[in-house]
């Protein structure tokens, strides 16, 4: 997913993984007199869900008139996919000159951060220096210890909690709960799409013990449905009809009601003015790769970066109503529950065919554990190579069938960039 990198430093900063800590990034940002304070911020958590709330919550903002910076992870092809200026990708040239700036910090100051780390300090300071009104800032992983929780946000979003990164946050979903919680702060609006059974067992009493207020909940003080015109959104105080997500699937129906309470929210607390034909084409007009994504059509060809249990489960939903045969190109991390993952989808497909990505997992040991979810006489295939992997399920769905890439945001840029498809 780097070979775009241009900047040498944040290669060597990559190999170092993940080290979870703020002191390195407060520091880094103290060096720079907290760029990331200077503006209204949003952070958005969670499992599954986030960076496509983070891309909705942006686009309505732009649509309303506002200059919004926003900070999303991971990219699919160019690292700088991760920075957006007013809905754009940061200029090579400008982002060359940010990360020599902090190049120079870390260099002179003996800080060390980590390649996230690096990177989010690159978008705090270009939306200090380009002015935003407003920055969308997606966490990375976690959120009580992600470099991005320097910031002071305005308000907070938690979109749901399920079981991921346990080997950081924690082998429990209260555990982990716990630590997407960290993004709220005393006296700000806290939004979020958690279970009942989670929010009153742990998420209720954490944002309670911080002071964040208000606490608005899918599912009690908002909805999202659909209607005879598209989605209807029922909040505590308007509803917004004819709403036509330009993201595809079924299951961002929960991502479109959760960035219109954080829009409600920021409007509420007299921060922004926001109306409801801003909502509209706010929704309309979002955009993210690689979430159930058409790339090719004849057979049609489906790239979702499907990578856990959570999303898996949102998958399924969308299975019984693609063409068939269906096939499902399949290629997952390692580390990742991929026995989960395989569970809930390789019973609803007509074939497999495992490949990998470098730091992949072996495409032979998970066709061994796809073979005991499929269906009788489904077969599972190994095919290493990914564009050779596709082309042969496109052959296998025929004309008429259907290919869904999936299994990894990695396995997605991987795919991208060696079958040429656009974002």
């Amino acid at each position: 997913m780097d070979d775009v990198l241009k900047l040498g430093f944040l290669g060597a900063l990559q190999r170092q993984g993940i080290v979870p800590g703020l002191s390195r990034m407060q520091a880094l940002m103290e060096a720079f007199g907290n760029p990331q304070l200077g503006y209204p911020v949003i952070l958005i958590t969670g499992t599954n869900g986030k960076g496509s709330t983070t891309c909705l919550v942006e686009s309505i903002l732009r649509a309303a008139g506002y200059r919004t910076g926003r900070f999303t992870s991971p990219h699919l092809v160019d690292v700088r996919e991760r920075i957006q200026l007013e809905g754009r990708t940061i200029e090579q040239d400008y982002f060359d000159q940010l990360g020599a700036r902090v190049r120079a910090v870390v260099e002179s100051r003996d800080i060390r951060p980590t390649f996230f780390e690096a990177l989010s300090a690159i978008g705090f300071l270009a939306f200090a220096d380009r002015q935003v009104d407003v920055a969308v800032v997606e966490i990375g992983m976690g959120g009580r210890f992600d470099s991005t929780n320097v910031a002071n946000p305005v308000l907070s979003v938690l979109t749901n909690v399920g079981l991921d990164h346990v080997g950081f946050l924690g082998s429990t979903r209260e555990m982990i709960a716990m630590e997407k919680v960290g993004i709220a702060r005393d006296g700000r609006p806290f939004v979020t799409g958690v279970d009942t059974a989670l929010f009153e067992s742990t998420v209720g009493p954490a944002l309670s013990a911080v002071g964040a207020r208000p606490v608005v909940r899918a599912g009690v003080d908002f909805s999202c449905v659909e209607g005879a015109d598209g989605l209807v959104w029922k909040g505590w105080s308007e509803t917004i009809s004819g709403l036509h997500p330009g993201l595809p699937g079924r299951y961002q129906h929960e991502n479109v009601g959760l960035a219109l309470a954080a829009v409600r929210c920021l409007v509420d607390s007299g921060r922004f003015e926001v109306d409801s034909d801003a909502c509209r084409r706010g929704v309309s007009s979002a955009f993210w790769p690689a979430r159930f994504q058409t790339v090719d059509s004849d057979p049609v060809t489906i790239l979702d970066g499907c990578h856990n249990v959570h999303a898996a489960l949102s998958l399924k939903e969308e299975l019984p109503g693609l063409s068939r045969p269906l096939i499902l190109v399949h290629a997952t991390r390692p580390e990742k529950d991929y026995d989960g993952v395989l569970a809930r989808i390789a019973p609803s497909v007509d074939g497999i065919i495992e490949t990998s990505f470098e730091g992949g997992a072996d495409p032979g040991v998970v066709a061994n554990v796809a073979s005991r979810h499929v269906a009788p006489g489904v077969k599972v295939l190994v095919e290493p190579d990914i564009p050779t992997a596709i082309r042969l399920g496109r052959s296998l769905a025929g004309h008429g069938g259907t290919v869904l890439v999936a299994g990894s945001l990695y396995m997605a840029g991987a795919a991208i960039r060696l079958m040429g498809w656009k974002i």
